[in-house]
């Protein structure tokens, strides 16, 4: 009997062999025994900059570990009985891919040169592991896929090495963390560009094509997510705090990436409800933002950039595309507000002085132009008079319009 057939038995009934056949928890504790152990290491060897080697060794376990869930994930996944299996030791091969344990990044952190030639042997082997994966399962990774999957694992392994340059040379800046939640934001909108990442590969077996597209979402989805984890590690390791406005350039990518993905699978109602939501929630979460990220981008000083304008200037972009592509014409005033909003100021507070400046402006304006005597008054009403009887004519001539649209009906 095959650990995976259903066994005809009551549950109360079962013996605890039967129970170790069906639900086969081994794998479970594999990989959460290979985890744990690789984040007890890591820790252990942060405490102590001048262990090195040690995590050498760990990385080289560890990619040992790698291959052998691969090559047992495929052979299960051949043998068409064991997909729940090969579904779980392929989750636990794209956790490790992604560096989810950071042994990567923490080799780099405590050697610049050691940690760019193992991760460029990192990179290198990853490859090989997405072409046994490949072929192994019978999915066709397309050019945009490799590329795609290329970049991640580029990014997670030279990222950690980047932002620990810019901290010894001491030219570390918020903006530096800024621009990177920026990066890492306009990845699922490439991720959706770049589609199809995977040709469609016809199966007769129901299990083997669910267990393919499982596997295609896997190598999409967590490399995303480790990206995210180690972001949040740069953050921690050079002692900046993550604030809530570096959370907007991700809910602004990730609602345009669905958006572009399901804009004509959904109505268009929904899609502008997401729009407005994502919008207002990365507005929101951008109202607030440290001085020190502020920046003159004219040498006058006149056009300042800030967390808040940027936001609103891609969101406006983002309502732009709705209102081409499907009509929405709610979406362009909307554009066209936060447009106008984001050229008052690069704050809220100076949005305000602006909005002051400019009606103590026009109360001038109209103190000016109020007549002051008889005279006055009479030219304005003739001129009145004809800007009421065009607005007249113009009435008269619609009405007339839809009068005739109705008889002709």
């Amino acid at each position: 009997m095959n650990p995976s057939d259903t066994i005809d038995l009551d549950p109360a009934k079962r013996t605890f062999p039967q129970w170790i056949a069906d639900h086969n928890p081994f794998f479970l504790a594999s990989g959460v025994l290979m985890l744990a152990g690789c984040f007890m290491i890591n820790h252990a060897a942060h405490d102590d900059p001048d262990v090195i080697w040690p995590v050498v060794g760990l990385v080289a376990v560890f990619n040992v570990y790698e291959f052998l869930v691969i090559g047992l994930a495929v052979y299960l996944g051949r043998r068409r009985v064991y997909y729940r299996d090969a579904g779980f030791l392929l989750f636990l091969e794209a956790l490790l891919l992604s560096d989810v344990a950071h042994s990567y990044n923490e080799l780099i952190l405590k050697s610049l040169p050691v940690g760019l030639v193992v991760s460029a042997a990192a990179l290198g082997l990853a490859g090989v592991k997405l072409m046994l994966i490949s072929r192994g399962l019978g999915l066709r990774i397309t050019k945009a896929g490799a590329w795609m999957l290329s970049t991640l694992i580029a990014l997670l392994f030279l990222m950690p090495s980047l932002f620990r340059e810019l901290t010894r040379a001491e030219l570390i800046r918020e903006g530096h963390f800024y621009t990177a939640w920026w990066v890492v934001a306009v990845l699922p909108l490439l991720v959706v560009l770049t589609q199809p990442w995977f040709g469609r590969c016809s199966s007769r077996d129901l299990g083997l094509a669910k267990l393919r597209r499982w596997t295609a979402r896997l190598l999409i989805v967590v490399p995303l997510i480790s990206l995210l984890l180690h972001l949040r590690t740069a953050h921690y390791v050079d002692d900046r705090t993550i604030h809530v406005y570096n959370f907007a350039p991700l809910i602004l990518g990730v609602s345009t990436a669905w958006i572009i993905r399901r804009s004509f699978a959904v109505t268009v109602q929904r899609v502008v409800a997401t729009a407005l939501l994502a919008g207002a929630s990365a507005v929101g979460l951008s109202v607030s933002f440290p001085d020190s990220i502020v920046a003159a981008l004219l040498p006058s000083g006149h056009l300042v950039f800030s967390p808040l304008r940027l936001v609103m200037a891609v969101t406006a972009l983002q309502m732009t595309y709705i209102w081409w592509w499907r009509g929405a014409w709610v979406c362009l005033p909307t554009a066209v507000g936060l447009l106008f909003t984001a050229g008052l100021g690069h704050s809220v507070s100076s949005m305000i002085g602006a909005v002051r400046d400019g009606l103590r402006l026009a109360w001038a304006v109209v103190t000016e132009l109020v007549p002051k005597t008889t005279l006055g008054w009479g030219m304005v009403a003739v001129a009145s008079s004809f800007v009421f009887l065009m607005i007249g004519a113009t009435a008269s001539l619609a009405t007339r319009s839809l009068r005739a649209k109705k008889v002709t009906r």
